[in-house]
């Protein structure tokens, strides 16, 4: 496994109990148990398949390196939200009783975001089996 797979997998793992926690800080209604638990499987969703996609593609070595920087950068943008959202539910009384839709656009774009890669490397992969398998069927 490549230090950069590894760390992928951490880093995707560590931001998906983050953005969890900070959106369970949020919640102001905990009556509606069935719609959080389909709202945070949402929200730690794209992260744990990010984790799951680099631990797939672990040992080469520049898969790794595209996947740790997704799992950097999207956990970023979401944690980043996020924070946001906390910090201004923990200080404005009115943004507490507004509901806002961050919690389900943060995982849409990190679903586009992650899917694409994940497309982007299939499509890699496909192609370099395609060209070995060429390669022997010449030899």
């Amino acid at each position: 496994m490549t230090r950069h797979a590894c760390a992928a997998i951490a880093l995707a793992c560590a931001a998906s109990v983050g953005e969890g926690v900070l959106t369970a800080l949020t919640i102001t209604d905990w009556s509606a148990v069935g719609a959080n638990a389909l709202l945070f499987a949402f929200l730690v969703g794209p992260l744990l398949f990010l984790a799951l996609t680099a631990w797939r593609r672990r040992a080469h070595p520049a898969r790794s390196r595209v996947l740790f920087w997704v799992a950097v950068a999207v956990p970023v943008g979401g944690m980043t939200v996020f924070g946001i959202d906390f910090y201004r539910h923990s200080t404005d009384a009115k943004f507490r009783q507004t509901p806002n839709m961050h919690g389900v656009l943060v995982p849409i774009v990190q679903w586009v975001v992650i899917l694409v890669v994940w497309l982007w490397l299939v499509v890699q992969e496909s192609h370099e089996k395609r060209a070995a398998k060429n390669r022997t069927q010449s030899a």
